[in-house]
């Protein structure tokens, strides 16, 4: 006969004790409550993420969510477990998370003047050291430049502090460095160098060909971005694959959950295609690139356009999607703005309290976005893909229609900050995280719910999809998704196909 577990009651001593551990307050009545209830830890965690003081209202609702576990498993999603564990494969995969270039567990930013200084030092040493490695480049100090006669020619570096178009039609760019600033002018007789200035924006660092025409004045010739140096695509020794996904936005009355729950079927080879069978046995890896779930209280209205109102049983339903892909694949999580993470990027890991079912799950890794991991040798650079919506507010050569190019100048400038002060929110680091500090071989990014792929100087570029159909916002502004598609990047070759779960196959 088994025994019946006898839960005694906690004292208020030990409930306000690990309250002020949490750095709360608890109200009389709450801690009432609190005592009787013997997962009291549990409820606490919970509402220690949102406010500071627990109330009886907040800690009644905080009990009832979680004696009822409104989801404990996606309905729709009916795997034979037996199968499964007979099907398991142990793992090889060859990965490494990079954690030293993400800042997960390392922001100390406190928004001073301080912090703000030695961000953009740190961009511009960065940067300017890769602009200084350009073949024929002999790059002087702005003071120097200054010092030089009137018609010399000159090299230079500067960041990019204001740009404007002059009186005249010619395009003027404010530089600055360490030292100074200096004014870079682009005559409009120019025409492919006006052009390419279109892609110049504020904070950008770049350098400059040109001629002293003034006292603090220089005429460009040429001007170029730190750019990735011309290479081929270092292809992994194996014959392995890597699928991508992102923007599943679980929670969403407009989550494709039917779909969703056919791609985790089939990552534990459930089809009848051969070819299919032969390439899920090659997958790895799986690549999840933000926006897991739609999160609450993220845009006006919200609420009402949730299947799921409650932000720790979305990532309930989300965990039980990933205990369900096969253990051999390693499974890399960044967060994304829909995420229980700050906006602001660099953007830290999703914290382990909204995932508890996952933290003894060996095969699946939060990072934060920006995040690298070595991947068969590889330099894999995953990103929600924020900041691409400032690119297509400044560039007009640029459109949602075909993310996979905004990616692409992102890679051109090193730097997935677009500009400090604009509509994406940065935290100014004492490191910048948003540096390409690595020369990536394969780039990933979601946000705009649309498959894209390219590849620029051995990297190849993925801008993922999503799973969710198109929302009201999309169709006023004419947006249209490609829903439940998956990305499959063979390493060994650089080829990249697709699988579609949604829609038209």
């Amino acid at each position: 006969m088994e025994a019946t577990a006898i839960h005694e009651p906690a004292t208020d001593e030990e409930v306000l004790a690990y309250a002020t551990q949490k750095q709360v307050l608890v109200d009389e009545k709450a801690l009432k409550l609190l005592a009787r209830f013997p997962q009291y830890r549990e409820v606490v965690d919970r509402l220690a993420l949102t406010t500071f003081m627990l109330t009886e209202e907040s800690v009644n609702k905080a009990i009832v969510a979680l004696e009822t576990k409104l989801v404990a498993e996606p309905e729709a999603l009916h795997l034979d477990k037996a199968a499964l564990k007979a099907g398991a494969r142990e793992s090889d995969a060859r990965y490494r998370i990079l954690w030293e270039l993400d800042v997960t567990d390392k922001s100390t930013s406190e928004g001073s003047i301080r912090d703000f200084i030695g961000f953009f030092r740190d961009k511009f040493e960065f940067l300017s050291g890769l602009l200084r490695k350009r073949q024929g480049f002999q790059p002087k100090g702005l003071d120097s430049v200054k010092m030089l006669p009137p018609k010399t020619a000159c090299d230079l570096i500067g960041m990019v502090n204001e740009k404007w178009e002059s009186k005249n039609g010619n395009q003027i760019l404010r530089l600055e460095d360490l030292e100074t600033e200096l004014i870079v002018v682009i005559s409009k007789e120019n025409k492919e160098l006006v052009s390419y200035t279109e892609r110049i924006l504020q904070d950008a660092v770049i350098g400059v060909r040109g001629q002293k025409i003034g006292p603090e004045m220089v005429i460009a010739n040429d001007l170029f971005l730190p750019d990735l140096p011309q290479r081929p695509f270092r292809k992994a020794e194996r014959d392995v694959c890597l699928a991508s996904i992102s923007d599943l936005h679980v929670g969403s009355k407009l989550f494709l959950e039917k779909e969703f729950t056919a791609f985790i079927e089939w990552l534990n080879g459930k089809t009848e295609n051969e070819k299919d069978s032969e390439l899920v046995k090659k997958i790895r890896y799986l690549v999840i690139a933000g926006d897991c779930v739609d999160g609450v209280g993220i845009y006006p209205d919200q609420f009402d356009e949730l299947a799921v109102k409650d932000i720790f049983e979305q990532y309930r339903k989300f965990s039980a999607y990933l205990q369900a892909v096969p253990k051999h694949i390693q499974v890399i999580v960044c967060p994304g703005q829909h995420d229980a993470v700050r906006r602001a990027e660099p953007q830290p890991a999703i914290p382990p309290e909204f995932v508890p079912e996952l933290r003894e799950a060996g095969n699946v890794h939060f990072v934060g976005s920006p995040a690298w991991v070595e991947v068969e040798g590889l330099n894999v650079l995953v990103y929600h893909g924020s900041s691409v919506h400032d690119l297509y507010a400044a560039v007009n050569f640029l459109s949602p229609k075909n993310p996979e190019k905004a990616l692409v100048e992102l890679l051109k400038r090193r730097d997935l900050m677009v500009g400090y002060g604009l509509k994406n929110i940065y935290i100014p680091e004492k490191k910048d995280y948003m540096l390409l500090r690595l020369e990536p071989d394969l780039f990933i990014a979601g946000d705009m719910h649309r498959n894209g792929y390219d590849s620029y100087r051995g990297c190849l570029v993925v801008a993922n999809g999503t799973w969710q159909t198109a929302t009201k916002f999309q169709s006023e502004k004419g947006h249209v998704p490609t829903p439940g598609r998956v990305a499959i990047v063979h390493l060994n070759t650089g080829n990249i196909e697709e699988k579609r779960f949604y829609g038209e196959q």
